[in-house]
């Protein structure tokens, strides 16, 4: 098999590639909405272990290079995969270097301060006095760059009109197209990078970027109810759950969709379910779920996980419980060309 032929599901990779995906377009979404960092990211990360005991057959192989096509809830992504010798705080240092600009104040200090007048409430006047100065930083930075333990992601905006004195002017009005249609193209050319440690040294990078019509708000699911996307008709969902993420891409005349449900309950009885309903529906239980053990080796305790097959498809199911007592159900159907 060729040495271009990668594998983005794997061993030394700790998270899988929607939630990567997702996570990198949140870390561009923390550009134009100054939150905690690691809040939205975290949680997508959340549920990344979900995927490591997917079995090696099942794992989607990308050539190095070529323009791979998403779909993810109800949007159009693409990305493309890399290998480099440099690690992935290098790598981040690389493009944070390519990207930043020069530091320009977003209004003088008096315009800031006859501002403030306005707000009377001396706690709400605190808060919009923070908002002003993380914004301000944020524009400044012009990027938003997250690290985790063997991973990382850099997010940034191109306009083309960086070095153009009214840039922080046309960013605003950017940000205001944006937030009537939270469509990602009023901003511009969106630029995201997601990496991971390589084993044996270097990393392994995605660049992202998203359709123009790429509409953040469907991204995350709001009080409980479905994120924009589709569920697999003889796959049921658990009872009172709903769907956080879909993901689909054919491949080398393969098709791969990734589901993931939250709800109510807990893992014995989600798995029961799974049990009855998968079997009702025609899926026969695999033994071939053991093919992916391997890439659980250095967790003290694996996911619990399932795997179904049907005529030319096979669904891994990885159940995990939350701190807040729900459980994320994640659900891989392969089908083979």
């Amino acid at each position: 098999m060729s040495e271009r032929f990668r594998t983005v599901v794997r061993k030394g990779l700790r998270v899988s590639l929607i939630l990567s995906l997702a996570g990198g377009v949140f870390a561009f979404g923390h550009f134009m909405t100054p939150e905690p960092p690691d809040a939205l990211a975290e949680w997508f990360l959340d549920g990344g272990g979900s995927l490591e005991g997917v079995p090696a057959h099942m794992q989607l192989r990308v050539n190095e290079g070529d323009v791979n096509e998403v779909f993810l809830n109800g949007n159009t992504m693409y990305y493309t995969q890399y290998s480099s010798d440099k690690p992935v705080g290098q790598l981040l240092d690389y493009y944070e270097n390519l990207y930043k600009g020069d530091t320009r104040p977003f209004a003088d200090d008096a315009t800031k301060k006859h501002l403030l007048q306005y707000v009377k409430d001396p706690t709400d006047r605190a808060e919009h006095a923070r908002r002003i100065d993380e914004t301000e930083r944020l524009m400044n930075e012009r990027y938003v760059r997250l690290e985790g333990e063997s991973w990382g992601a850099f997010a940034t905006i191109v306009t083309g009109r960086e070095g153009e004195a009214d840039w922080a002017t046309d960013m605003k009005t950017r940000f205001q197209a944006y937030d009537a249609s939270r469509k990602v193209g009023d901003l511009g050319d969106p630029k995201i990078v997601v990496a991971f440690d390589q084993a044996g040294g270097g990393s392994q990078y995605l660049n992202v970027w998203p359709d123009k019509e790429f509409d953040q708000r469907s991204l995350r699911p709001r009080k409980g109810k479905d994120a924009p996307g589709y569920d697999i008709d003889d796959i049921q969902r658990p009872r009172d759950s709903f769907r956080m993420v879909t993901f689909g891409q054919e491949q080398f005349g393969r098709d791969y969709s990734i589901i993931v449900y939250r709800g109510p309950g807990d893992v014995p009885s989600v798995q029961a379910h799974f049990m009855s309903e998968m079997q009702t529906d025609g899926w026969g239980v695999s033994t071939r779920v053991l093919d992916g053990k391997e890439l659980m080796e250095e967790q003290e305790e694996a996911p619990p996980a399932m795997l179904f097959a049907k005529d030319d498809r096979e669904a891994y199911v990885s159940l995990k419980q939350t701190t807040h007592g729900w459980v994320t159900s994640t659900i891989v159907i392969y089908r083979r060309g």
